[in-house]
């Protein structure tokens, strides 16, 4: 099992029509799958948008499509959680290829397109190659994947697990949120940037297992008295 970070800057995506996204979101992170197919991808996004821009404006792209708002940004949390239909060539490619997923975590931000994907070798190399084709990456990285890393109670990270065990401690899944990102940074001694991406990386892990992987894991979850 391998695990690759294919990255753009972000004014070379200008180049392809993924660039015309960066005039709506500021940045945006993949939090996880609804539907996943050949022809049909849905995925879970978390987004800040440009001044004057909402999610809506994705619909003039021809490769994206806003399905539904599940939030909207508030006092605490200035992000837009949304639905989005993705059409892009490589993410239908991702899809078609099977033995491949993109990682809960990839992202566009200030620096660019983060786009990170864990598979067989095969499958990779198909969609790296289409990646280099469509437009040359900045920087390409991978690492092995263990069979330890993916057995056992390794569904999330120490860290992640820390993170998120204390943000709900603290309340903020609660409605309203009770504590800030920046004071739970704080309890935790990490930096807000750092918490936000654990706290991506983990709750979009667990939506993505709990769609796609096996649900029993998740059969006692509330059933205790």
């Amino acid at each position: 099992m391998r695990e690759v970070t294919i990255f753009w800057k972000r004014p070379r995506l200008y180049r392809i029509a993924v660039g015309d996204v960066c005039d709506i979101f500021e940045h945006a992170m993949f939090l996880g799958y609804i539907e996943r197919s050949p022809k049909v991808v849905k995925a879970i996004i978390r987004c800040v948008c440009v001044e004057g821009k909402t999610p809506h404006d994705i619909n003039a792209l021809s490769d994206f499509e806003l399905d539904e708002v599940l939030t909207e940004p508030s006092k605490l949390e200035p992000a837009w959680i949304v639905v989005l239909t993705l059409k892009h060539p490589l993410t239908l490619l991702s899809a078609k290829v099977g033995r491949l997923t993109i990682i809960p975590g990839s992202k566009l931000d200030a620096n660019g397109l983060h786009y990170i994907i864990r598979g067989s070798p095969i499958a990779i190399r198909v969609v790296v190659t289409a990646a280099r084709m469509m437009l040359r990456p900045d920087r390409i990285s991978a690492t092995s994947i263990t069979q330890e890393d993916m057995e056992g109670n390794s569904l999330l990270s120490e860290r992640q697990m820390e993170v998120l065990r204390a943000a709900w401690d603290e309340g903020w899944y609660d409605i309203p949120r009770q504590i800030t990102l920046g004071d739970l940074s704080k309890k935790l001694s990490l930096g807000r940037s750092t918490v936000s991406e654990h706290l991506v990386r983990a709750e979009g892990t667990i939506i993505d297992y709990f769609l796609h992987g096996d649900p029993s894991l998740f059969d006692d979850i509330g059933d205790s008295d």
